[in-house]
């Protein structure tokens, strides 16, 4: 991934920000420099490498904002989840239970779909995203929902290195992780 930086005449990197937490989830880049912010970009059409900063000049910014993401469509998805993982379990283990003739297929899945139920509105609390307006548009940042305390903690760390990034060089920042 091409998210390289090139500084204008006179301008000065303060941070460039990268958040890779696993392979699977995609990672993400931020860059802030005295003149500008860059927000990753990826381009519908390319020959080679999709991958690109957008440079936004500081005076073209309204503002940066560290929010709240609202859990509720997570939420739904747990409570859809939790009957629907337990029903194709019990539908599962209904010939074994019966003792039935001939083979049965068992599968992990039902279980994992019933705890992942479970699980999930405990990942959704406390998750923050990423919205930055500016003249030319906006640009929002959801992390990827993670479970384990090291991932919540370097998605924590990335959004105070972001807001101390856009204090430095006196860009408008509202953080709704700060509570008054």
């Amino acid at each position: 991934m091409a998210y390289i930086v090139v500084p204008e005449s006179g301008e000065k990197v303060v941070d460039h920000i990268e958040l890779n937490l696993s392979r699977k989830a995609r990672p993400f880049f931020f860059a802030v420099s005295n003149q500008a912010i860059y927000i990753p970009r990826i381009k519908l059409i390319a020959k080679t490498d999709p991958y690109y900063f957008q440079r936004v000049p500081l005076d073209q910014l309204q503002n940066v904002t560290v929010r709240r993401l609202r859990p509720y469509a997570l939420w739904l998805l747990a409570a859809l989840m939790i009957p629907i993982g337990l029903m194709t379990t019990i539908w599962m283990m209904e010939p074994l239970l019966r003792n039935a003739p001939g083979t049965h297929r068992i599968s992990g899945w039902p279980i994992a779909v019933f705890v992942g139920g479970f699980i999930i509105p405990f990942a959704a609390k406390g998750r923050f995203g990423l919205d930055i307006r500016f003249n030319g548009g906006k640009y929002r940042w959801k992390p990827p929902l993670v479970v384990d305390g090291e991932s919540k903690q370097l998605v924590l760390e990335t959004f105070q290195r972001i807001v101390e990034a856009c204090q430095h060089v006196r860009v408008q920042i509202s953080d709704e992780r700060v509570k008054s």
